[in-house]
């Protein structure tokens, strides 16, 4: 049924093996469902869809875009950390993280700040 939509990617493609990446998904994840029970639970719902997702008044906008620039700087300064600490750790040994995770971390930081900073 989902054929189509998927392609390829099965529930092999997800990194169980990882802990790492595991555990940021599953934080990712229970982070989005807490932040959705809150906004449901105090029925902003309608506000916030009315006076800020749709909003075409300038200042929001330039709210919206400083709060999402900083939440991705709060990333990028995650993924410095993590770079670096792989390094540091992988001087006499393979360090912590898998030579592909390092690499993605290491594009998505550089993506992250081109696009945001």
């Amino acid at each position: 049924m989902f054929g189509d939509l998927f392609g390829r990617l099965t529930i092999d493609a997800l990194p169980f093996y990882s802990p790492i990446a595991m555990g940021g998904a599953l934080v990712t994840v229970g982070g989005t469902l807490v932040a959705m029970a809150v906004i449901t639970w105090l029925g902003a719902w309608g506000y916030l869809w009315r006076e800020w997702f749709t909003s075409v008044d300038h200042k929001k906008i330039g709210i919206m875009y400083v709060t999402l620039a900083l939440i991705m700087l709060l990333r990028g300064f995650i993924d410095a950390i993590m770079m670096r600490t792989q390094q540091a750790i992988a001087l006499n040994s393979d360090g912590y993280l898998a030579p592909d995770h390092f690499d993605q971390i290491f594009s998505s930081h550089g993506t992250i700040m081109i696009f945001f900073m």
